[in-house]
Parts: C-alpha cells; sequence; structure tokens
C-alpha cells in the first residue's frame, strides 16, 4: 500500500500541489494588492520544490526498497516497453530536439511566448546539467538494479561508476515540463500534459528499476527549480534581452544579446 501511495504521489503532486498554492496566492493578491508586490516571485517555486525534497527525503528513509520490490512484482513486457518508451522523453538529445523545435516555431510564428520558451529551455537545461552532475558525483549512489542496498554510495571519493542520485531522464523532463507551464499560464491544458508527461518519465525510471523513488522525487525538484531559477534571470534582465533565431537548410542557431544601459 505504501509503494502504491508513493508512485502516485509523483503523478498527483506537481500538478495538485502547484494548481492549489496557484489558486490561494491568486485569491490571496486579489484581496491584499500589496501581496502581489512584496511576495518575491521565487518563492512559490522554492516552497514546492522543497516539497518535493520533503517527499524524497521520507521515502529515502522508509519507502525506497518497498517501492521497488512493488515495481518489480508487477512487472510484464508490455508496461516495460510503453515505460522504455515514454522514458526516452528524458534523454538529453530528446530535449534538445524540443529546444530546436520551440526556437524554429518561435521564428517561424513571431510568437513572443515560444521565444521566452526557448531561453528558457536552454538556460533552464544548462542549470539542471550542472546540478544533476553534481549530485551524481558527490552522491555516487548505487542504482537499484545493482543489488546494492537503497543507503549504498560512494560519495566523491568513488569511481563515478555509480550515480543514481538524482535521475537525470526526470530532471530533463521537469526542466521541460516546468518552462512550459511558466511560459503559457493561460492555457490550463499546457501544465497538464507537460507535468504528466514528466511524471511517466519519472515513472518510468522506477518501473525499469533503474532509480530509487527519492532519486525520481529530487529530480524533479531539482528540474523545477532550474526551470524557475532561469525565469527569474529572465525577469531580471526584463526588456535587454533579445532572443534572435538563425535557421536555414543547414543549421539552427539563436542569438542573446543583453543590452547594457
Amino acid at each position: 500500500m505504501r509503494a502504491c501511495l508513493t508512485i502516485m504521489l509523483l503523478i498527483t503532486f506537481s500538478g495538485a500541489y502547484t494548481q492549489s498554492f496557484t489558486d490561494s496566492t491568486l485569491n490571496r493578491s486579489l484581496n491584499d494588492p500589496s501581496f502581489v508586490k512584496t511576495t518575491h516571485p521565487i518563492i512559490k517555486p522554492v516552497v514546492i520544490a522543497a516539497g518535493y525534497l520533503g517527499a524524497s527525503y521520507l521515502t529515502y528513509r522508509y519507502m525506497d526498497e518497498e517501492v521497488e520490490e512493488f515495481a518489480l512484482a508487477n512487472q510484464n513486457k508490455i508496461v516495460y516497453g510503453s515505460f522504455k518508451t515514454v522514458g526516452c522523453l528524458g534523454l538529453g538529445t530528446t530535449n534538445i530536439v524540443v529546444m530546436i523545435g520551440t526556437g524554429v516555431s518561435a521564428l517561424i510564428t513571431q510568437n513572443e511566448k515560444l521565444k521566452k520558451a526557448t531561453v528558457l529551455l536552454v538556460g533552464g537545461h544548462l542549470i539542471n546539467d550542472f546540478l544533476t552532475n553534481q549530485l551524481k558525483v558527490s552522491f555516487q549512489r548505487h542504482r537499484p538494479n545493482t543489488g546494492d542496498a537503497y543507503n549504498s554510495f560512494d560519495w566523491r571519493e568513488g569511481t563515478k561508476v555509480n550515480k543514481s542520485f538524482v535521475s537525470s531522464h526526470t530532471s530533463n523532463a521537469f526542466t521541460t515540463a516546468t518552462v512550459f507551464a511558466i511560459c503559457f499560464p493561460d492555457k490550463k491544458w499546457v501544465p497538464v500534459v507537460a507535468y504528466s508527461a514528466a511524471s511517466l518519465v519519472g515513472l518510468s525510471r522506477i518501473y525499469q528499476n533503474a532509480h530509487w523513488t527519492s532519486d525520481v522525487l529530487t529530480g524533479a525538484a531539482v528540474g523545477f527549480l532550474s526551470a524557475h531559477a532561469m525565469n527569474s534571470i529572465y525577469k531580471f534582465a526584463g526588456k535587454r534581452l533579445t532572443f534572435l533565431p538563425d535557421v536555414d537548410n543547414s543549421h539552427f542557431g539563436a542569438t542573446v544579446i543583453y543590452t547594457l544601459k
């Protein structure tokens, strides 16, 4: 039962918690205009990410091995193959394709939201890659498919073979999902689809026994924060940041210009 609840947490947390937090924040801002001015935009994502990290710690302490046993006991070829396909959404190459596709679409349509999304995708994934790699090297946690215990770590002195913590597939997927949720807040279906896809990527890593559940939950937090960190940088830059995509038959490129006052 606890295993089922933990797996469901990954699916429901991003959508339900984000929505409830947004609604409560919106209601408070309508009743108290000063709230908008006094609340820093990074506070909300930090609180949400902290919830992910708290869930990750509790899962690590009490549920990682139980969830692994549950996933292994309920495997079949059809579901395994489906999750293997879904997991490809978390690959770095897949997210690069998404960046390029978004940039090309921005060029063709001249849509400002797509232009912003392209900048956030590039910057967000750079931040996410750095954080994810540093965590992997720092902890060097053994993957569940090695047969080692959930609390087996080599730390920085290790050979860099065991890099279970955190899940890069999940952090990549949540970075991309969060960028689109940020850029298209008026489209209710965008965050639902984006976070659902990202959650399925995380579940695929658990089901394939490639990651512990706490690896996946922390990866989701890292990706979520990376996108919001880049969004804060983007807001700070304001109108001084210009995105110039460049596409021809042989290549895609983009130039980001920061204008000094």
